[in-house]
């Protein structure tokens, strides 16, 4: 009996053992789910800023963006502990980009291109001004654009030529040419190099 006994009261370890263990994989993945929650929102309009920099179409950048942010919900264990989760989230979502503008480019010979809204000639306020810089953007190449973006963003040129698989000087030179043309861009829309950003039709503007 007493050998029955011990036995029937070693039982119950094994039991609370895996209820333990249940305990601390929910606690452990709501602890995950608020942080992803957090960077979700912490990043989302950045990545969304640095995509829309190279002109993909808006609905292409939403899509590319929800399957990236999916893909780095399941792997939040792995990716909460990079350096930089946000450089993954830029190069997972470019890469869905980059793939799906291939696949239809092989589907149709000459895909329609967006055109630029043309720039305005007036800067009441910040929203405006942001607005316009995006029309300017828009006008760039491709790849001073995007690099352009993501230097106003933050990221060090380090981080970009990484992120974009670029040489370090290739970014240096992009940033280069980004600010010549956006200064040749501003200069035509009848803004000055000056601090105060003088407006058209002002002292120094066209007439």
């Amino acid at each position: 009996m007493s050998g029955v006994d011990g036995s029937a009261a070693l039982l119950p370890e094994p039991v609370d053992g895996e209820a333990a263990q249940r305990a601390e994989a929910l606690r452990l993945k709501k602890s995950h789910d608020e942080e992803f929650r957090v960077f979700t929102e912490q990043s989302y309009h950045t990545v969304e800023r640095i995509l829309r920099a190279r002109r993909w179409d808006r609905e292409a950048i939403k899509d590319a963006l929800q399957e990236a942010y999916l893909q780095g919900r399941v792997q939040w264990p792995k990716i909460r502990t990079y350096t930089e989760p946000m450089a993954w989230t830029i190069a997972t979502a470019r890469n869905k980009l980059l793939k799906e503008h291939d696949r239809r480019q092989r589907e149709r010979a000459m895909p329609p291109e967006d055109l630029p809204p043309e720039a305005k000639p007036d800067i009441a306020d910040a929203w405006e001004a942001q607005e316009t810089l995006r029309t300017w953007l828009q006008q760039l190449p491709a790849r001073q654009a995007e690099v352009f973006q993501m230097s106003r963003e933050g990221f060090s040129n380090q981080e970009i030529a990484r992120i974009l698989g670029l040489a370090d000087i290739s970014v240096r030179r992009y940033k280069a040419a980004a600010r010549q043309h956006l200064r040749q861009l501003a200069e035509q829309a009848g803004y000055t190099d000056s601090d105060n950003r003088r407006r058209p039709g002002g002292a120094h503007g066209p007439r």
